[in-house]
């Protein structure tokens, strides 16, 4: 019978049947309305709370179970912000916990020593040897500033006070390099300052664009201003001017040229062919720049003290968040590393030890039930049972190589001999251990929760990983302790 043939008919008795299950589905649907139509209304009420609630209730236990796993960022920059007394308690429980709060500590100082100095930093940004050296020494010309036009000088922050005619008092912030997002030293300086100069030297490069919108995410008023501008006639310095407002989008009083002066080279003609070298300064122009900078201090000092008071308590929090990772992290290799000794020694004991019922053991439970206090992380029972299970099922499919590995890591301690099955085993429980702990901590570290399936991808890929690596370290374990049970 041809094929074709085939699948007609099967599509034919397929459109018989759902013709038939709708007819019965029809007739008892009418059936139950006939009779409810003479039952009373409470019956009538119950009935139709059924028909609604039991499709919800399935469904939002299907989403439960199914729904797409969304990772939990957990960086200090999601965390909301603290008040100055809020941050202090947490700083205290913590300190009392044994994290190193030492940085946050540091930082909540320095703000109050800011506020207490009450003076108006300055962040002054831009390429390398675009003059930001040059423009400082404008600004304070008995400034020791190393300024050399082949390339940078600057390798570090510098700080240098000013007091500007109006009588305020200001801190520049010279910034080295050009990148903020791989320099951590100078971001955070960025973060601390009322005010940003972004200073270049031509039309913005795409670099420099990409540069200007990050220091926009710190909220702080930026002045561009544009140096070197005796290299330009009065009409290409002005055309330059509106293109790069245009390009930044900021206010077109915040986009002024500059001269910052420095060194130039001068060649004399002395006649008869004689030629004389001569080193000269040139004049620094920068009124436009204070006049710009002083503006905002008059008209924005309440609203940009504001923010560096915020930046700098979510800088301080990013910092106490940041030393409680790094304590927990510390915690957690310190759990995983004593759960995958008592797995190694408890395999040693056992008389018919087997991988499946390491992963579905006591010792897994307990290990997952204290990370997830360590990392504050609420886990249902049925949550630890879910991803033990997987990782229990992806661990069988590599057994054997397991095993393999841990008999060959033996090897290489001289004077062993024939070893028992029970210490090859007990080498591949705490290989074993060791990645289903780390797995389970990266998990609630990186989401903050414990979803069943990427902890079980994240073991697999840790015990690929390290399954060679961690061999060694094991068999050793498994040794010491046969050791000392023999000894014993």
């Amino acid at each position: 019978m041809p094929v074709r043939l085939l699948v007609a008919i099967a599509i034919l008795i397929a459109a018989f049947l759902v013709m038939f299950l709708v007819l019965i589905a029809t007739e008892t649907a009418l059936t139950v309305w006939h009779y409810l139509r003479q039952a009373p209304l409470w019956i009538q009420l119950g009935y139709g709370l059924i028909l609604v609630g039991l499709p919800l209730a399935t469904l939002t236990v299907f989403w439960t179970w199914f729904r797409p796993t969304r990772k939990r960022d957990r960086k200090p920059t999601a965390r909301k912000q603290l008040t100055a007394d809020e941050l202090e308690g947490e700083l205290l429980e913590s300190a009392r916990a044994g994290v190193d709060v030492s940085a946050a500590l540091e930082e909540i100082r320095e703000q109050r020593r800011r506020d207490r100095a009450g003076e108006i930093h300055i962040a002054v940004y831009g390429e390398v040897s675009s003059g930001k050296s040059s423009l400082v020494r404008a600004i304070l010309p008995e400034a020791q500033v190393e300024t050399d036009p082949r390339a940078g000088t600057t390798t570090d922050i510098r700080h240098y006070a000013w007091q500007a005619p109006s009588g305020d008092r200001i801190v520049i912030a010279d910034l080295p390099g050009f990148n903020l997002e791989d320099d951590t030293a100078a971001r955070e300086e960025t973060r601390r300052a009322h005010l940003v100069i972004f200073l270049c030297d031509s039309d913005l490069s795409a670099s420099q664009v990409a540069q200007l919108e990050y220091l926009k995410k710190f909220d702080k008023p930026i002045v561009l201003a544009l140096n070197k501008t005796d290299r330009y006639t009065d009409e290409e310095r002005e055309r330059l001017l509106r293109e790069l407002r245009s390009k930044t989008g900021l206010p077109e009083r915040d986009v002024v040229a500059v001269r910052t002066g420095g060194r130039e080279d001068v060649v004399r003609l002395l006649g008869e062919g004689i030629e004389r070298r001569d080193v000269r300064e040139r004049p620094a122009e920068i009124g436009a720049l204070i006049d710009t900078v002083q503006r905002h201090i008059d008209e924005d000092q309440d609203l940009m003290d504001t923010l560096r008071h915020t930046a700098a308590l979510m800088l301080a929090s990013e910092k106490l968040e940041a030393a409680r990772d790094r304590y927990r992290e510390q915690k957690a290799d310190e759990l995983v590393s004593k759960y995958a000794r008592r797995a190694v020694i408890g395999a040693l004991a056992a008389v018919a030890p087997g991988s499946d019922l390491v992963i579905q053991g006591v010792l897994a439970t307990r290990l997952v039930r204290e990370l997830s206090r360590l990392y504050d992380v609420p886990v249902k029972e049925l949550e630890i049972e879910s991803f033990i299970e997987l990782a229990g099922s992806r661990i069988r499919n590599m057994t054997a190589l397991t095993l393999a590995i841990a008999g060959n890591a033996l090897k290489a301690f001289p004077g062993v001999g024939t070893i028992s099955g029970g210490v090859v085993h007990a080498v591949a429980y705490g290989m074993i251990f060791d990645s289903l702990g780390r797995a389970a901590a990266q998990t609630m570290a990186s989401r903050g929760e414990l979803r069943a399936y990427p902890a079980a991808r994240a073991f697999e890929d840790l015990m690929n990983e390290h399954l060679e690596s961690g061999a060694g370290r094991f068999a050793k374990m498994a040794i010491t302790g046969r050791d000392r049970d023999d000894s014993a």
